[in-house]
């Protein structure tokens, strides 16, 4: 997909988008309620964005099949590849928010930190509504 093409989203890549920005709709406010809850940044956070611990930790995780079918498919060690890719999302968020540049507006503001937590479809909902309305 080319993003400098301006033909419509297929409906397959359409639900791919609304879904990814659903997930990450979801992580901020998880993220950010966190903050909120707490009254600032975690100090395991800071903790955390310093140091880089290579113990690992085993744990039982559903993942779907279709994404373990992805990082299969990029060959060997598929699951090392996983752990480098949560890693760096993780590292990017920190970064982000302990340099301050990752605080979305409508989560500095009280009442966008009160409202429920963001429930899949909700972009689609929305998107829909606008086009609607």
């Amino acid at each position: 997909m080319d993003p400098t093409d301006n033909k419509p989203l297929t409906p397959t890549q359409r639900a791919n988008h609304y879904y990814m920005v659903d997930a990450m709709t979801r992580f901020e406010w998880d993220m950010h309620h966190k903050i909120a809850t707490v009254g600032r940044i975690p100090n395991l956070w800071h903790e955390i964005s310093q140091r880089r611990e290579h113990a690992k930790v085993r744990i039982t995780l559903g993942v779907d099949a279709d994404v373990v079918k992805w990082f299969k498919s990029m060959g060997p060690r598929y699951q090392p590849r996983m752990n480098d890719v949560l890693r760096s999302f993780m590292h990017a968020k920190l970064m982000g928010l302990l340099k301050g540049d990752d605080m979305m507006d409508m989560y500095r503001e009280a009442p966008g930190l009160t409202e429920k937590r963001p429930e899949w479809g909700d972009i689609g909902a929305l998107l829909k509504q606008m086009k609607e309305g």
